[in-house]
């Protein structure tokens, strides 16, 4: 009688330990950073204590990062007269009872579905000819918005740019997000072609968006940059503020905490996140340019990734990490201290 309560204890206790291993592996990153502070703040010239954590902007929820796209209704009259034409059967699709729920990734198959037969279909009708090429040219200006659709309002982007995953991994390689990049270059290729309305395969662009879900890259890469930011900066500042009163034994031991946390992890994993996003954040903001315009909020949360622009959270990461070398470098050469340990 006690065998099967035993053995769900086991159960629950292995689904308790795996979720708290998973945790640990999301936010290990958080670890190293605070035992950082922790090591530094062992000096007493040091006090360095971390403000709130600052989180990024969050991905707009879907009602303010779906673009409305114009329906194309066919009346009976005229749907029976394309019937030798694709028109009448893909918007047949459409208007079906699975055609008027079909997700944004369906519905921009859908559009270049359609566009196609338009354009190919050889219409007697003075009049409906007229009314189609028109159909044809709005959904044309429209395609861009499709794009963006189902790129960015899926339950694939969710995933893909949510907050809640943590830190990139400590072990990350840039070997792993292969799969990533060859799904990224094919939906801006897509994008870069959009008006030759290309071929795309149903089950290869779905599988594409389902990579980007799997991969929580970008979510957890804004989350990384961010908190390594707030770091950096802190510690950038509470080096800055020492005078030489630091130099001799406490430099020693200051000296000897920078190499072993950040010069010999902290910065190993900067640099593997740097490698990483000079892959993904080019063909991300590519994709996101090709996807314009996009709705105000859904532009505002990319903006975070730009390369470029002064006050995205990339570039205030890259402030910071070289605002907190410049601080320590500032500090070893009032201190005559050499950062290499053979000189």
């Amino acid at each position: 009688m006690l065998i099967r309560p035993f053995f769900s204890w086991i159960l629950l206790c292995g689904i308790i330990l795996a979720a708290m291993s998973g945790c640990d592996v999301r936010f290990k990153a958080e670890a190293v950073l605070s035992q950082y502070l922790t090591d530094l703040n062992r000096s007493a010239l040091l006090s360095l204590t971390p403000e709130a954590k600052v989180m990024p902007v969050s991905l707009p929820t879907s009602r303010y990062r779906q673009q409305a796209l114009t329906q194309f209704d066919i009346g009976l009259l005229d749907f029976l007269s394309l019937q030798q034409c694709d028109v009448g059967f893909v918007a047949g699709q459409k208007n079906s009872i699975l055609g008027k729920v079909m997700p944004d990734s369906q519905r921009f198959l859908y559009e270049l579905d359609i566009i196609r037969a338009i354009e190919s279909c050889e219409i007697t009708d003075a009049a409906l000819s007229k009314e189609l090429a028109a159909v044809a040219e709005q959904k044309r200006e429209e395609l861009p918005k499709a794009l963006g659709n189902a790129v960015f309002n899926g339950a694939e982007s969710e995933a893909f740019f949510s907050l809640s995953n943590g830190f990139i991994p400590l072990t990350f390689s840039t070997a792993e997000q292969q799969e990533l990049l060859s799904s990224l270059t094919r939906l801006v290729d897509i994008g870069l072609n959009v008006q030759s309305l290309p071929a795309v395969p149903h089950s290869v662009f779905e599988e594409d968006l389902k990579v980007l879900m799997n991969s929580e890259y970008a979510g957890r890469l804004l989350y990384s940059l961010a908190q390594l930011t707030r770091y950096l900066e802190l510690v950038g500042k509470g080096v800055a503020a020492l005078d030489t009163q630091v130099c001799g034994a406490p430099m020693t031991y200051l000296k000897q905490q920078f190499e072993v946390h950040y010069v010999q992890s902290i910065q190993p994993y900067m640099g593997r996140i740097n490698q990483s996003a000079y892959q993904v954040l080019p063909l991300l903001n590519q994709l996101a340019d090709l996807s314009s315009p996009l709705s105000k909020d859904m532009a505002v949360f990319l903006d975070q990734f730009s390369l470029t622009h002064a006050d995205s959270v990339w570039r205030r990461y890259q402030a910071a990490s070289q605002y907190h070398a410049r601080q320590w470098s500032d500090l070893f050469g009032r201190c005559a201290v050499s950062i290499y340990p053979n000189d």
